[in-house]
């Protein structure tokens, strides 16, 4: 990071923090920096980009800090804006209401130099790509305008022939989340956002090819591809919230991802529960509830092999389970029109010593 090409919004309604904050941003040598009170007058500039970092006080005009995140974040989307909360609250709620809404690096008031300096280097390196990558994307993109497509099509499919390993990155995040490794998930994060980041503009600048080469077939499919890498960003963004509700409710669960699993099995998102559980399965792989939620979730999915195996497990790990039981005979039996019933009786519950059960 070389702050010399960087331009900083601070953004809060205290004087004396934004005194502060500005104060080190100009010993930090960034370009510009600006003071904001309201969320609104600092939105243009961000569209823009005179500005690509951001210091976020807790209270800013008419909000606090996490709501003001959300606001730059839902209007600049597509945007990569390095956002650090600056902030007196160093409470549990505090810091995951702050990375649930988006933040790339969280700073305790009063803070060094060197403190803020190290958190705002960390969040704006990581949330961008490695300097190969980014000068490959730019030479692409020259390409592009330069009309050598075929050119152009080679370097960006040299950037996504690898896979895409955000989620990769976004399941470690969730995972530090788990075990209060604050910092260590919201750099998970910001590499998630990074590859999806990258990977969008690849397919997006590989489109623009394909259409000076007048390939409509490939540039749809290609715009095609970049729309749905941003929509699993948001997708993600979503999971993540919700997980952060459920550590906000119960900070000492001993497998927040089952909890997870079934919110998202009961709001019709199997897909998602599906990797909820995924997870869950790493920490506790021998508990009979778990895999009898899977199963639900499977059988939701229609995927009634791994139900099947599921209820398995599960009834070999305690004799009497006669809910997975009988759910097991009706699969073996192919009854699927009598799954129904199975599937509805209630809200979830815990056995002692065991996971919630998906009732």
């Amino acid at each position: 990071m070389d702050c010399r090409e960087l331009s900083v919004a601070i953004l809060t309604n205290n004087v004396h923090h934004a005194a502060r904050d500005r104060q080190c941003c100009l010993k930090l040598h960034f370009h510009d920096v600006r003071v904001f009170d309201d969320v609104e007058n600092a939105l243009e500039p961000l569209r823009r980009q005179d500005a690509t970092v951001l210091l976020i006080d807790a209270s800013i005009k008419g909000m606090d800090g996490c709501a003001c995140l959300r606001a730059i974040r839902k209007a600049a989307r597509t945007l990569v804006v390095a956002a650090v909360m600056v902030t007196p609250d160093s409470n549990l709620t505090s810091v995951l209401g702050a990375i649930a809404a988006g933040c790339n690096g969280y700073v305790i008031r009063p803070y060094s130099l060197e403190t803020l300096e190290r958190h705002l280097r960390l969040a704006w390196d990581t949330l961008n790509a490695d300097d190969i990558e980014s000068q490959q994307l730019a030479s692409a993109g020259e390409l592009v305008e330069q009309g050598r497509f075929d050119e152009a099509i080679e370097e960006f499919a040299e950037i996504v022939e690898e896979e895409n390993q955000a989620v990769t990155y976004f399941n470690k995040g969730m995972d530090y989340l788990r075990r209060q490794k604050f910092g260590k998930a919201i750099l998970a994060f910001n590499k998630a956002v990074a590859l999806n980041t990258m990977y969008a503009e690849a397919y997006a600048g590989m489109a623009q090819a394909y259409k000076g080469k007048g390939d409509a077939g490939s540039y749809r499919a290609c715009l095609d591809k970049s729309a749905a890498i941003l929509a699993m960003q948001d997708r993600l963004d979503e999971l993540k919230e919700l997980f952060v509700e459920i550590l906000s409710a119960n900070p000492e669960a001993v497998n927040p991802y089952n909890t997870m699993g079934i919110d998202l099995r009961k709001r019709g998102d199997y897909a998602g529960a599906l990797h909820a559980y995924t997870q869950a399965l790493h920490l506790t792989p021998n508990d009979e509830n778990l895999h009898y939620n899977i199963a639900k979730a499977c059988i939701f999915a229609k995927d009634y092999a791994a139900a099947v195996g599921h209820l398995e497990q599960a009834v070999a790990l305690r004799d009497g389970f006669e809910e997975a039981g009988q759910l097991l005979a009706r699969l073996r039996a192919k009854q699927y029109d009598q799954l129904a019933v199975a599937r509805e009786n209630g809200p979830s519950a815990a056995d002692d010593g065991r996971l919630a059960r998906d009732r």
